[in-house]
């Protein structure tokens, strides 16, 4: 990085961005008004604001004095920087006064304020610059971590301006609400429209990675559309989900046919009826009107995922971060699949982090879980790393009995299994799977009490376990 020496505040010959004078009026403008602290502090977020190393100091002292609930002067000031071991530094007592006597008013704060954040911004975008030109000039580092770095430091700086901004009321309002309503039924997170799992989890929690497991044609795909529907649709929660597997047609055409209750297979064969097609029609707007994003690119790897969900924070369109899944992601050079898969992994809980989002990642188990007189899968069953588990704050598995038995009485049945929650206990979710519209729901919703359900077509024939096969 530059440095930034007060005496020469210049960068390759060229000056930086910086201002002196404001820099004291402001300083001196709070002397003046104490008042204007508490909308000025909102703004700076970091001593590095100041540019001159002597309202750097400056500014920390007032800013330990307002923490503390000092009323800001210059006596209480310059007590401060001495405590501190800094007045000398500041330019002494002398230097104090003068701030003060520098400015009639704190009339011109705000605009201050304003004017320095802009050199400040330029000032940082100068570093970040200069540290990905001198990484790029460094062979140890590759172009894609080059990439990285840069995105996330543009990122961090973009995002302060977002939270620094004015916004209308309505932006706090509405968020509110929203909690309130959730804290009625006690979801402090977001809402999976499951039950059990919302009343364990207290709703899906900011920067949590959470796992979904589980055998091809048990169904991960189809619990993983169910949470982001619900989410989407039923709370209004932004929702991203990348499909690696399905394309955007055939996840729109499972939507449909789940939200609508009408079976794939007639879709797919267009013998519909004409309440059928009604009720296509009319699950089609609440869809559309959801904050519900797709993403099918099937050559995605990390960085392009963080790259685009940042972007999608950036514009307050991301609550939630769903992709399916996880062993189908583009990896970068590593020299094995586990190392791989657990570069993947840490990737998404930092992202997670990074954006404060839950983020749920689906993954497929090793062929374990099919020996003979296993019944149910195990952490040590995530397929090549155990990175995931380590990563993961939560680990679910989706269970069909029907699956391993064939049996009839099994035809509806379905399990999830929370195999690990950092946050709170372990529990064994049971649910209701309708394979003919490929959703799950809570087993003791109507119809889902643990008798088997018929489904009729229109024509009247029966559908029974043979007519489906397995779903992804």
């Amino acid at each position: 990085m530059p440095e930034f020496v007060n005496e020469q505040p210049m960068y390759e010959n060229r000056p930086i961005p910086t201002d002196e004078q404001a820099e004291r009026f402001l300083l001196g403008g709070i002397l003046r008004d104490p008042d204007v602290m508490g909308s000025v502090v909102t703004v700076i977020v970091d001593d590095n604001f100041f540019f001159f190393e002597r309202h750097r100091l400056i500014w920390h002292a007032m800013t330990q004095l307002y923490r503390m609930g000092t009323g800001i002067d210059v006596l209480t000031l310059s007590a401060e920087l001495e405590q501190e071991g800094v007045i000398q530094k500041c330019g002494g007592r002398e230097y104090i006064f003068d701030l003060m006597d520098a400015v009639a008013s704190s009339a011109n704060v705000e605009w201050n304020v304003q004017h320095l954040r802009s050199k400040y911004v330029l000032r940082q975008l100068i570093k970040a610059s200069d540290d990905t030109i001198k990484k790029s000039l460094d062979a140890s580092f590759s172009p894609d971590e080059i990439l990285q770095d840069a995105e996330k430091a543009i990122f961090s700086i973009a995002d302060q301006q977002v939270r620094q901004s004015l916004q209308h009321i309505e932006k706090f309002v509405t968020p509110l609400l929203d909690r309130l309503a959730n804290r009625k039924d006690g979801i402090t997170g977001i809402p999976t429209g499951i039950a059990e799992l919302d009343e364990l989890t207290n709703g899906l929690q900011d920067s949590d990675l959470i796992i979904l497991a589980a055998r091809p044609g048990v169904g991960k795909t189809s619990f993983a559309l169910t949470i982001a529907a619900n989410a989407a649709i039923d709370y209004h929660r932004k929702v991203a989900f990348f499909s690696l597997e399905m394309d955007g047609v055939q996840l729109a055409q499972r939507l449909l046919c789940s939200r609508a209750k009408v079976d794939q297979s007639k879709l797919r064969s267009g013998k519909l009826s004409r309440d059928e097609m009604n009720d296509l029609i009319a699950t089609v707007a609440p869809i559309n009107q959801a904050p519900l994003y797709v993403d099918d690119n099937a050559d995605l790897g990390i960085m392009e995922l963080m790259s685009k969900a940042r972007e999608l924070k950036r514009k307050d369109q991301l609550d939630m971060l769903i992709i399916d899944y996880l062993q189908l992601m583009k990896t970068g050079n590593e020299e094995s699949r586990a190392v791989a898969i657990g570069n993947i992994s840490r990737g998404l809980k930092i992202l997670a982090k990074e954006l404060h989002i839950p983020v749920i990642a689906l993954a497929q188990l090793s062929r374990k879980v099919e020996e003979k007189g296993r019944d149910r899968p195990q952490l040590s069953d995530l397929r090549e790393s155990g990175s995931i588990e380590q990563d993961a704050d939560m680990v679910w598995f989706v269970e069909r009995p029907y699956v391993r038995s064939h049996k009839e009485e099994d035809y509806n049945k379905a399990e999830l299994i929370v195999a690990k929650h950092r946050n709170g206990s372990v529990k064994d979710i049971p649910l209701y799977f309708e394979p003919n519209i490929t959703t799950f729901r809570n087993a003791l919703d109507d119809g889902g009490s643990g008798e088997d359900a018929d489904y009729q077509y229109n024509d009247g024939s029966d559908m029974g376990p043979a007519d489906f096969g397995d779903y992804t």
